[in-house]
């Protein structure tokens, strides 16, 4: 079988956070204005080519008057998520 990638996780999400808004009646700009960022930053988010912060996602779920649970809820086997997950060494 194969694994979900973060790339499909992130077009999920975006797709979602599209599909709520645009069901709501909201242009691109005015969740923009509502979350605090530029309009650009946000298609990109739609457009699933970014991974932002928890904040952000918070952010948007309140300026669309919905759950994080709402903006993940599309179909997405979580416990086959690609294992990527490489820890950054810290200097000192």
């Amino acid at each position: 079988m194969a694994l979900n990638t973060d790339k499909e996780l992130l077009v999920g999400v975006g797709k979602q956070i599209r599909v709520i808004r645009k069901k709501q009646g909201k242009a691109l700009k005015d969740l923009a204005q509502a979350v605090g960022m530029e309009p650009s930053n946000l298609s990109v988010i739609e457009n699933g080519k970014s991974n932002p912060q928890l904040l952000t996602y918070v952010k948007i779920a309140a300026a669309l008057n919905c759950t994080m649970g709402d903006l993940f809820d599309f179909p997405f086997d979580y416990a086959k998520l690609e294992q990527t997950y490489m820890p950054r060494k810290h200097t000192i």
